[in-house]
């Protein structure tokens, strides 16, 4: 799927990535594009120059909803029930970051929630860096709810999952010591947003992640 997201790069079909500041105060929402980071939204249309992504990215959004609310109900953790993932909706990304020390600042992929009609729940990582090795950077930090911060590797095939409305979490430097254009330590992403169609679920106070936000912007009130 790495060389096929090549290809689709080599088509032009990235473009710059970009994301939003939220100025806590004023809710001033403020763009700012992601310095070393190209990005496109994968879809039907790619499927000749991609059909493996594409397949693998429908069969996903097919089978995991399911899979995860089969496994929260039959859970007797209080915390996990009701998230009620949605099997008829999502947004992804497919985003490559350039190597020389190209980030991705700290985050919540979904802040603002049902203020701003996003009702985006689950995050979905599946990383497409067969070739990654010790030192080649691009980590996703994630603050857990411990309170303390664990960093994941973006090894080839590696699928992490985390709630989209709460856990705070950041890239760091990609193959700082690489030069931009070495192409074979680019760092290759696709990304899945799965909602929600229980709104009670988004930024639920009864959540244990639910002090996240606050413990990693301790500056934003």
């Amino acid at each position: 799927m790495r060389q096929q997201s090549i290809q689709l790069r080599k088509q032009g079909r990235f473009e710059q990535s970009w994301s939003e500041k939220i100025d806590a105060i004023s809710g001033e929402v403020t763009r700012f594009d992601k310095e070393g980071v190209l990005a496109c939204e994968p879809d039907g249309g790619d499927y000749d120059i991609a059909p493996d992504l594409i397949v693998y990215m429908s069969t996903l959004l097919q089978t995991l909803p399911d899979l995860l609310n089969n496994a929260a109900a039959a859970s007797q953790d209080n915390d996990s029930e009701s998230f009620e993932l949605s099997v008829s909706s999502f947004n992804a990304k497919l985003a490559v970051t350039s190597p020389g020390g190209s980030v991705y600042p700290l985050h919540i992929d979904n802040p603002q929630g049902l203020t701003a009609g996003d009702t985006r729940k689950l995050t979905c990582i599946i990383y497409l860096n067969p070739d990654y090795q010790d030192g080649d950077g691009g980590e996703l930090r994630i603050i857990s709810d411990t309170r303390e911060s664990v960093a994941l590797c973006p090894d080839g095939g590696r699928m992490v999952l985390f709630w989209s409305d709460e856990i705070p979490h950041e890239v760091l430097p990609t193959a700082p010591d690489a030069d931009a254009s070495c192409d074979s330590k680019d760092r290759y992403a696709l990304t899945l947003w799965i909602p929600s169609d229980n709104f009670q679920a988004i930024h639920n106070p009864r959540s244990k992640f639910a002090s996240l936000g606050d413990i990693a912007f301790p500056n934003k009130t």
